[in-house]
């Protein structure tokens, strides 16, 4: 921190108040709790990511992904006719829980956790959310009450409505929607979402809308947050503890994303496990403050990067502006349409949806493809807490079956590589007779040992005549866990059976340190250890013993 940067941080932390009340107020409804528990929350979390978190710019607070799931989650635990008391204890509880997960995550030191879904399975579910999103948020602008909670039935019974559709509440949704986008497109660096809602809002104003029918938000509560425990919602606890989980991995995950992102634009560094103390925080305090499970905003960052913020600050002062309006102006938010705020939620929603990054992974590799479309539809016909659970396993399949399914290579030394390379890629490539040379890219573990064991058997008896040695170029082998080394074991059984030599070149410090450990490197025999497959071929023409080449040998690692 640099105290020149007061003075812009102040500016910035002003802007950034400003949008930071619509938005919290709409996320707040898209969740399904009273509008006054964003602002609750984003006041709040704000504070706790200021002490713990890594990021000096990062906003969090509300947002499309977290509340979403947290109205799935009061739909599980309230139902649809709960009272808005009921439902803030259980978004409160619920985010007391995600934050203590996350710091406990942090003492663990579990950053990883954020690479636990992949790309093509996120890309998936955040389709899958902004298709929710729009179709919960739709009834708002068009100004009638859709009862079904599951997202196909609740598409249904939006088409049967529409003769329903209330005029005034469309207008008013569609041209919050044309002003937000006409200023994402042609005045980027001004939130249309601030411009849209404070037009809807004096709209509103002047001109009586709510006496004609028009949704509202109606009376805000005034004053501060106060410290309270949410104990009316402790005995749902074993039906919270699920989705708090679900929630404290997507919201963590957003947060990791967004962090790193304004990080690199402005050349500092953060830390995964950092954040993990600094979101917990934020989400606990925001649950002991009344508010609902948080996330990072790379929206309302941009908002105070491109206001002129360089540190936590800016939003700081951001809490200040609102906490002004909750002690003096809560009247003044009285009559912004309900439309507003859906077309706010909307507008995000839609910025989700990206049909680009499938287009390119259906180019690249089909089955990413095919999994990123079972999350979605997943996640659509299933809901969305078990689709995120869907889609962590889903990602976890995928790296497990990208290991278990890998090819025992057969290598041919080029000349003009000088280098030994997939015989597939190079049939011109040099090999000798009775030499089999292999490659094996992957760890050795439990998933992909017996298919390792079973393709060098079927390579030796197809081969006539038989191998005399095989060797086993390592380099792309990192490591062999237990399974991996009994399966070796075996398989030197099975080559000491035909009088076949075993050796191994290349191989790195891990995987060197598996086999001694195991006992694999004394039974292969240290002279049948080679730094390169070079030396290990000219020793197989020698006919053993190691053979010193300065140029095509490595340094052990």
């Amino acid at each position: 921190f640099q105290t020149g940067w007061i003075p812009r941080d102040v500016v910035a932390g002003i802007a950034l108040g400003v949008v930071m009340i619509p938005q919290g107020m709409a996320y707040a409804e898209l969740a399904g709790v009273p509008a006054v528990a964003g602002l609750y929350a984003t006041m709040a979390a704000i504070i706790g990511y200021m002490v713990l978190g890594s990021s000096r710019q990062l906003v969090v607070g509300p947002d499309s992904s977290t509340s979403t799931l947290m109205a799935a989650t009061l739909v599980a635990v309230v139902g649809a006719g709960g009272s808005p008391e009921q439902s803030m204890a259980v978004a409160a509880f619920t985010a007391i829980l995600a934050g203590v997960i996350l710091l406990l995550a942090g003492f663990l030191k579990a950053g990883i956790i954020a690479n636990f879904i992949s790309k093509p399975v996120l890309v998936g579910y955040l389709n899958a959310l902004a298709i929710t999103i729009f179709v919960k948020q739709a009834p708002k602008i068009l100004g009638y009450n859709v009862d079904a909670e599951q997202i196909i039935p609740a598409t249904l019974e939006l088409i049967q409505k529409l003769p329903q559709t209330q005029m005034l509440s469309l207008a008013v949704g569609i041209g919050c929607l044309i002003i937000i986008f006409g200023f994402q497109r042609f005045l980027p660096k001004i939130p249309g979402s601030l411009v849209a809602v404070i037009a809807a809002l004096i709209v509103s104003a002047l001109f009586g809308l709510a006496d004609q029918g028009l949704s509202v938000v109606g009376a805000v509560p005034a004053g501060l947050p106060k410290f309270a425990f949410p104990t009316a919602a402790l005995s749902h606890w074993e039906l919270i503890a699920l989705p708090a989980l679900a929630i404290a991995l997507m919201g963590f995950a957003d947060t990791t994303v967004t962090s790193e992102l304004f990080a690199d634009r402005n050349k500092y560094d953060v830390d995964a496990n950092q954040d993990l103390f600094g979101l917990g925080a934020a989400s606990l305090l925001s649950g002991l403050f009344g508010g609902l499970v948080v996330s990072a905003s790379d929206s309302r960052t941009a908002v105070a990067q491109n206001a002129g913020g360089k540190s936590q600050v800016a939003n700081l002062v951001g809490v200040g502006v609102i906490a002004l309006v909750l002690v003096f102006f809560t009247t003044i938010l009285e009559p912004l349409p309900s439309a507003a705020l859906g077309a706010v939620v909307i507008a995000a929603g839609i910025s989700l949806f990206d049909v680009k990054t499938f287009r390119l992974v259906w180019n690249q590799r089909r089955s990413d493809f095919w999994t990123g479309i079972v999350a979605l539809v997943g996640a659509l016909v299933f809901g969305l807490l078990p689709g995120i659970i869907l889609a962590v396993l889903l990602s976890l399949w995928n790296v497990l079956m990208s290991n278990a399914t890998t090819n025992v290579v057969v290598l041919a030394r080029s000349d003009v590589e000088d280098a030994w390379m997939n015989i597939q890629r190079l049939p011109q490539g040099h090999t000798l007779p009775g030499l089999l040379v292999i490659r094996w890219e992957s760890a050795l573990f439990f998933g992909n040992s017996k298919g390792f064991e079973q393709q060098v058997k079927n390579l030796v008896e197809q081969r006539d005549p038989k191998p005399k040695w095989i060797i086993f170029d390592a380099e792309a082998t990192s490591d062999a866990d237990f399974t991996g080394t009994t399966t070796l074991a075996n398989l030197l059984d099975y080559l000491d059976e035909r009088q076949i030599t075993f050796v191994v070149a290349e191989a790195n410090g891990r995987l060197g340190e598996s086999l001694q450990k195991s006992g694999i490197a004394a039974r292969i025999g240290q002279e049948h250890i080679y730094l390169s497959v070079d030396m290990a071929a000219k020793a197989y023409l020698a006919g053993n013993g190691p053979v010193s080449d300065s140029k095509s040998s490595k340094p052990s690692q």
